[in-house]
């Protein structure tokens, strides 16, 4: 009785201290997680939400505020508390992302799991939760199709039988070789991110909207408008267009003539036409001018680092 009494003394805390170590195993390292399974009924739902640039542009800022920090800038899942995270937060831009439907990303994004919060109450409205959907979707890679030369079917005549045969020439197409294609992929998927970030920076003039405004600016960045001085720093630039807009409107609409970029840097050279209204008095005027972009990508977003127009 004695012995059976000391080997339950010796067995059980060696088995409760193993439990303990299983759980804190499974806790901080959850490689064994399963797939996450969505249910047939939410991978069907239409996307009931338009990518227009006005919508994307609100599902950048509710990403911005809810999801950079973990899934980062450009969605590649490298935000800053990513690293402190026990599961990993995935990568938006990748085929296997991209290739769920808008269903199952606001599935989701809705509903969350372990360390990816549920966003039910945190965004209730669904409009609010599309139009991140809608965003996720900028990250994916943009590939552009080639079409190939179709074959030609001449005819060939043979003079010694007297017969006129048809055959087929198969056109010459040069192929590019890996490094192009993924060079160009990579360039076409950025061109299209600056000419988002202008069509929103457009936007935002349109609709007076200076918190905006700001928020496309490099902290650092330097504005130089038509005969005022130069405005140097991003919340120095927003408090320049609040005043503005005290007492004009602008309706204008950018038209890109040049696109340079050499790795994070870029430049814009673009044209806009609209109109400006003195809100005193409701005269308007005719509006037309040449602008002067460069641009830096800082941690794969692309901001406004010196502008001048004139």
């Amino acid at each position: 009785m004695k012995s059976k009494i000391v080997f339950s003394a010796l067995v059980l805390p060696s088995f409760i201290l193993l439990l303990g170590f299983s759980y804190s195993v499974s806790i901080n390292h959850p490689s064994g997680i399963s797939e996450w399974v969505v249910p047939e009924s939410a991978k069907s739902v239409k996307n009931p939400s338009k990518a227009t640039a006005e919508n994307v542009k609100s599902g950048k800022l509710l990403y911005d505020k809810h999801c950079k920090s973990c899934h980062g800038g450009g969605g590649k899942g490298d935000g800053t508390k990513a690293k402190s995270l026990n599961t990993s937060c995935g990568d938006f831009t990748t085929k296997v992302f991209q290739g769920q439907t808008d269903g199952s990303i606001f599935y989701k994004t809705r509903e969350g799991r372990t360390d990816m919060p549920s966003f039910k109450k945190k965004i209730p409205e669904v409009e609010e939760l599309w139009s991140i959907v809608n965003y996720m979707r900028s990250f994916a890679p943009v590939t552009s199709k080639v079409e190939e030369p179709k074959p030609k079917v001449v005819e060939k005549k043979d003079t010694s039988k007297n017969e006129v045969k048809k055959v087929v020439v198969k056109p010459v197409t040069e192929k590019k070789d890996s490094a192009t294609a993924a060079r160009d992929s990579i360039l076409a998927r950025e061109r299209s991110k600056i000419e988002m970030l202008l069509k929103q920076y457009e936007n935002a003039l349109n609709t007076s909207d200076t918190l905006i405004i700001g928020a496309f600016y490099t902290v650092n960045g330097i504005y130089i408008p038509l005969h005022a001085p130069t405005v140097v720093g991003a919340d120095s630039i927003q408090a320049y267009f609040r005043k503005f807009f005290r007492g004009i409107k602008i309706t204008t609409k950018f038209s890109i003539d040049e696109l340079e970029q050499i790795g994070d840097l870029a430049l814009v050279r673009a044209t806009s036409k609209g109109s400006l209204t003195t809100l005193g008095s409701s005269v308007t005027i005719a509006d037309a001018n040449r602008h002067l972009i460069f641009l830096k990508k800082i941690k794969e977003e692309w901001k406004i680092y010196r502008y001048m127009s004139n």
